[in-house]
Formats: structure tokens, sequence, C-alpha cells
């Protein structure tokens, strides 16, 4: 585009102190102004004043010698004029005439005449409606500044910050020069009135004006703003706008079918204006500086759920370039591994969105609950919690690749947690005597509400149980949960007994008692009451005989029984 002269402008300056005294001595009349206008009506008015009160008095004193004779003294001066006016027409027309013009002039522009009277009482309240019509067309107005560089003036604007908005994009669009182009500019500031005809000047525009003012050569063209940022002037604006919408879309038809909203991150505008020709850019240039993408060396960390395709899709890379930077990973690929990525950018980011549904889990929570399966005090997990799962349409958004947020749609629970849950032991049958000390494992639990040990496992009549000695009537619980698997009479010397089936092949025999509550494929727990101590069967006396079996093997019951010990 060819380039244009422009005129010098005048060279007459004035500094910014010259104005504010003019702004000073314009307040300064202004307040004087308003000072006189005030005495003035404040004077009027108390000159009013002092009148009304002066005949208000004159009227009681008047009042005091009679209604006759202050009618007399306030006609005293008319009564007067009208005896002279009849002594004048005795005297001749001629002194008749002379006293008829002092008569009416007296009336109107005497000491209490028409005029002077009218013009105390009227004078004050005309100086008032002047003084708030003044105010008024005061406030009315609207003020400006205009702006003057070098004794020309540039423009109207609403404040100072204009001016230096529009120094600083000169700044901006001379700073892509060699550097010897050096502009200062001294702006004089004159307050005035505007009216609804003027229009204020935008910085672009003073701008254009400042540099109009350079005796540089210029140039029509347009700049190309990067968020406002001047990064070059181009004579093709059109040819720059075009690749950059299709670089754009070109990058839009990479991505999958599932991505959307792709844009440039940063705002792109052209503004037309006035450039030194010396700034201006090539259009290839351009679309080079603003498409420019540069590669860094970052790191990441392998979370559990993540894939090496993921990771490489997450940082713009392909699975390939991924295993080039990091070999172990084809065999070694591992959550908490340190990853090497290519982080890429670009001068104007591109962004895009992908909507996607991602499952999570739910931590599940703790329940404590009272069991008898534990002695009284311990606590176990006697149930694990299991963990909830969700899924949720995420849209996430990516920058140059890279995932820079994500923003939750809906949410639906698939699978509610299940809580884990904590026993509290309740089981409190032990010996009646604490000097019966049993360090077993614990497994079972003492299976009488009481009692105390008559007779081992084992001895010299290969006793296969162990013999818990208590008044008839004692309750005997189960030593474990489990199912029944015999309840009722035994015909073998057990008397009335129960056996009691439980995990990993154990089982538990109650011999001699006098009575049965449990039944057979009943399931029991730790600490249920299944038959109270008897003597039936082959008994010599009152008590429970307790075996422990494993796989159908009497085992030491009291290796598994852990009472009064520490």
């Amino acid at each position: 585009m060819a380039s244009r002269q422009y005129p010098d402008p005048r060279t007459d300056r004035r500094s910014f102190g010259e104005l504010m005294v003019r702004i000073g001595m314009m307040v300064l009349h202004s307040l004087r102004a308003v000072v006189r206008i005030l005495w003035f009506f404040l004077f009027g008015f108390l000159r009013m004043l002092w009148y009304m009160l002066r005949q208000v008095g004159r009227f009681f004193k008047l009042t005091g010698l009679g209604i006759r004779q202050a009618f007399r003294e306030h006609n005293r001066p008319a009564q007067e004029m009208l005896d002279g006016m009849k002594q004048a027409k005795k005297e001749g027309t001629g002194s008749a005439l002379r006293h008829t013009a002092r008569f009416i002039g007296g009336w109107l522009f005497g000491e209490h005449g028409l005029f002077r009277t009218g013009f105390n009482y009227v004078l004050p309240v005309v100086s008032l409606v002047f003084l708030i019509g003044v105010i008024r067309y005061g406030f009315g107005l609207d003020y400006a500044l205009a702006v003057t560089v070098s004794g020309e003036e540039i423009g109207i604007v609403s404040d100072e910050n204009v001016f230096e908005e529009a120094r600083e994009e000169v700044r901006q669009r001379i700073e892509l020069t060699d550097g010897n182009v050096q502009l200062s500019y001294n702006p004089v500031y004159t307050l005035r009135i505007v009216s609804d005809e003027d229009s204020f000047t935008t910085s672009h525009t003073i701008a254009d004006r400042l540099l109009i003012s350079s005796h540089e050569e210029l140039s029509d063209a347009y700049g190309v703003y990067v968020d406002g940022e001047f990064v070059g002037a181009v004579e093709d604006k059109d040819k720059v706008a075009s690749e950059m919408n299709a670089g754009l879309a070109k990058y839009a038809a990479s991505l999958s079918d599932n991505a959307s909203e792709v844009y440039y991150t940063k705002e792109i505008s052209y503004q037309q204006g006035i450039y030194l020709k010396a700034s201006l850019t090539p259009e290839e240039q351009m679309i080079r500086k603003l498409t420019a993408r540069t590669v860094s060396e970052g790191r990441c960390v392998v979370k559990p759920t993540d894939t090496p395709q993921l990771i490489a899709a997450t940082h713009g890379m392909t699975e390939k370039e991924l295993i080039r930077l990091n070999p172990r990973i084809e065999d070694h690929f591992r959550t908490g591994m340190l990853l090497k990525v290519y982080n890429y950018s670009r001068a104007i980011p591109i962004a895009y969105t992908k909507t996607m549904n991602v499952t999570s889990y739910i931590n599940y929570g703790t329940v404590k609950v009272e069991t008898a399966a534990l002695n009284l005090g311990v606590e176990k997990v006697i149930s694990k919690g299991v963990l909830g799962e969700r899924t949720s349409e995420v849209r996430v958004t990516y920058i140059d690749d890279t995932e820079s947020g994500r923003e939750t749609l809906s949410t639906v629970i698939t699978k509610q947690p299940v809580p884990e849950q904590i026993g509290i032991g309740t089981y409190k049958p032990e010996p009646a005597s604490s000097r019966t000390v049993l360090d077993g494992s614990g497994q079972f639990g003492w299976p009488v509400n009481g009692g105390y040990i008559s007779d081992h496992f084992g001895g010299e009549r290969n006793h296969k149980g162990l013999d818990i000695a208590a008044p008839t009537g004692t309750e005997i619980y189960a030593a474990e949960g489990g199912t029944v698997y015999r309840a009722g009479w035994n015909s073998g010397g057990y008397g009335n007994y129960v056996i009691i089936d439980h995990p990993d092949g154990y089982r538990t025999v109650y011999g001699h008692a006098s009575s049965v509550v449990a039944y057979e494929g009943q399931e029991v727990e730790k600490g249920q009451l299944i038959a109270y101590v008897g003597s039936t069967g082959d008994s010599t006396g009152p008590h429970c005989h307790f075996e422990v079996r494993i796989n159908n093997i009497c085992q030491n019951p009291e290796e598994y029984l852990r009472v009064n010990a520490d």
C-alpha cells in the first residue's frame, strides 16, 4: 500500500503547569462571582427585613395613639401635598402643575414610593432566581479535556488516561522497528464545554495523529493484536485471517469425533490505522509468528488408571514417541513410575473440549457392631467394606493437547458402597474362678456360664474332651458360630448333647446336658444359648463334656480356649 505525506504540526508548546494555573484562575473567578451574588442576595434580604420590621413597629406605635391618629399620621404626607396643591391653585396654574408633578414624583420615586418599595421587595427574589438558574446551568454542562500537542489540538478526551493509552499504543507500534525511531510528546490539556455534536476521540485515533506528527514514513495498514498486545502490522489482514482460520479448521479435523468447541485461547484482532512503514511485517512472516510451536521435555507420574496410550494422548504424543523417550515402559510399566513426556506449546494455544464417561470409586464407611462372636472388649473386622462405583459424564478441556480442566455434567451411582463392619466383642462366659487360666489361641469361647475344670483332655483313660463342672441348669453357650449338626439324645454315653459344625472342618460337642435348646440345622452365633448343664448319659455328676474336633479327630480344647490370660 502506498505511503502518504502528512502536514507538519505547529510547534507552540504549553506545559501542564500552565493548564493547572488556568484552571485554578477559572475556579477562583467562579467562586468570587458566586460570593458576590450570595452577598447581594443576603444584603437585599436583610434590607427588606429591616424595612418590614420598621413598618410593623411604626404600626404598633401608631396604634397606641389611636386609629384616627394613626390614620392621620400615615396620611399626613399626602394631606400636606393636597393642601399644597390647593394653595398652588390659588397662586396660579403654573404653581399647581409644579405641585402636581412633585406629588406624582414623590408617590412614584420617593422614600416610600412605589418603585423604591417594589425594588426592595423584588430585587432579592430576582437575585435568588438568577443564582439558582446559574447553578442549574453550570451543572447541566458537559466538560471534557481538549488535548494539544505541539500547538495542534488532536482530540477531545474524557480524561488523561485516554492519551496515556494512545502513547502506549504508539510505543508498541514503533518497538518493532530498528530502534532508531524516538518519539516524545508533551500534551497540554484545556478544559472545554462540549455539546451533543462533539464526540470523544479514541486512543487509537489519537495514536494515529501522534504518528502523523512524527515526520516518519507512514503507511495505512492493519495492526495485528493478540489479546490487545500489538505484534506487528500487515498490509493484507485478510490473508492472515484466512490462514489462521484454515489452520484452526485443519486442527479440528485431526481430532476425534467427540472433540468440540475448537478455538484459539487468545483473541486475534486487526485494527486499521496509521503505522510506521518500518514496522510492517510480510504476511507470511506474520502467519509463521502466530502459528509457531515450541517443544519442551517434561515429567509425569503414572496413575493407577493410566495406560501408555492414555498418557501419550494426554500430552499430544504418539505412543511410539512415548516409548522412544521411555524404553522401559514396554516391560516395566507400573503405577508411580516417572515418565518423560513432551510438552508442546503454540504462540497462540488451541483449546478444545471432549465429553466422555468416567468411572470413579466411592469410598465406604465404617460401622461398629456388637457381636458375641468375639470376646468382650475385642474389636475385629468381621466384614470388609466394598467400594462403590459411579459413572460421570465430564467435559474435559485441553489446551495444546494437554488437559487443563474438567467439568462434571452429570453423575449416576452404579454401585452403592458397602460399609466395613468392625465387631465389638460381647461374649462374657468365663470360669467361676479367676485362677482358672488357659492360654490357648482363643478361637473358641468358654462354653459355660461359670464352672471349673473337673477333668482334662487325655490322661490314662484317654479322655476325649474337657469336663466343666457346674450346677444343674447352668447355661451352655455355643463356643463359636456355626450350624447345629446334632441336637438331642445320644445313646452312646453323651446323654443330651449338641454338635455344631464350624468352618474349616471344626466341630464342637457339648454333652450330658439336662435339656437341649438348639435344634438340628439351626444357624447359631457365638455365645448363643444351646443347652443347660446336667448329668445325663454316662456321667457321675452335673457337668458339660466339651470336645473340639477337626475332621472328626478330637483335639485338646485347652489349646483353643483363652481365659484369664494376659
